[in-house]
């Protein structure tokens, strides 16, 4: 066989994610940078390379939870990255089979949306869709050609923004202290503890952290009047393509959502001067697809002018 695999060790992270830039589908959550804000004990990891006659053909960014196998849960996507090289279905087909075999087939995905790439990913959903059950988890986005502002459905609504971003005394735009970062961690573990009883998926180090890790490739944007933040919008530079909105939320205490479509759309502004195509909202699904948030979902599509997109889990 011409394709081999390697486990990965520390002393191949450079050649990883030198790998993942030039890949033809690989994104900031499959390097290693990104997966090392994770604590070493937080998930034993199982990472694999591939090579094909000694030239890197693809990664898989993996970690093993009891017998099974995850690609990758510390990442909001995972799955296999190839070299433009190998990207057809004879080497695909080849490398899947590989890496199904390796894992004793006990490994599940979590791929991106296709509006992270190039490149269509239609013979990797249909490749891992014949071994796995396929599982749309519903998402939202925005093309940077948007108009957000004047698509939005409600009038009133629309009124309220406009009129909010004509007052000089909203600020809306990128904040880099890191005592800023603090007080709308504090907002947003407000917010999830009183609505919905949960708590972010970072704890506030690792929210820091990953500050640090990713410098320019992250951003928090925030609206403040008189230094009261009333929301923000955590961003992540995914890849060339496309821009991922985490942790959006508004400040519960003040309870203005124009706040949210204000900086969705200073986002956009920022990411169209970048040649960015799209800005990913996420999802509004969960437990693995089946439950609908439907607040949420009504939120992302008629405040915010989203439009649906699916990004997919693959589950034994």
């Amino acid at each position: 066989m011409s394709f081999k695999i390697v486990n990965y060790n520390d002393n191949l992270f450079n050649e990883w994610d030198n790998f993942i830039k030039i890949s033809i589908n690989g994104t900031i959550y499959q390097t290693r940078k990104f997966l090392s804000y994770h604590d070493k004990n937080k998930f034993l990891d199982s990472s694999i390379l591939i090579y094909k006659n000694e030239i890197l053909s693809c990664v898989l960014p993996s970690c093993k939870l009891g017998e099974n196998f995850f690609s990758h849960k510390g990442a909001t996507y995972g799955g296999p990255v190839f070299s433009k090289e190998v990207y057809n279905i004879k080497n695909m087909d080849e490398i899947l089979n590989l890496i199904f075999s390796y894992y004793d087939n006990k490994i599940e995905f979590r791929i991106p949306n296709s509006i992270y790439h190039e490149y269509s990913d239609n013979i990797l959903l249909y490749l891992l869709g014949s071994k796995l059950k396929m599982c749309p988890e519903l998402a939202w986005y925005i093309s940077v050609e948007d108009d957000v502002i004047n698509n939005i459905k409600n009038i009133r609504n629309k009124k309220s923004v406009i009129k909010m971003i004509n007052n000089e005394n909203y600020t809306c735009q990128k904040f880099t202290e890191k005592e800023d970062y603090i007080s709308y961690y504090e907002i947003l573990l407000k917010n999830l503890k009183e609505k919905y009883n949960t708590n972010p998926t970072h704890t506030l180090t690792e929210f820091l952290l990953l500050k640090e890790i990713l410098l320019n490739n992250q951003s928090l944007y925030l609206v403040k009047k008189e230094n009261i933040i009333y929301g923000g919008v955590f961003v992540i530079k995914v890849t060339k393509n496309c821009w991922y909105t985490f942790y959006i939320s508004k400040n519960i205490d003040i309870n203005n959502n124009m706040s949210i479509i204000y900086i969705m759309n200073k986002i956009k502004e920022d990411a169209k001067k970048e040649n960015v195509k799209y800005i990913d909202y996420g999802i509004t699904t969960e437990n693995s697809g089946k439950i609908l948030n439907k607040g949420l979902s009504e939120f992302k599509e008629l405040s915010l002018c989203g439009k649906s997109t699916n990004r997919y889990l693959f589950l034994k």
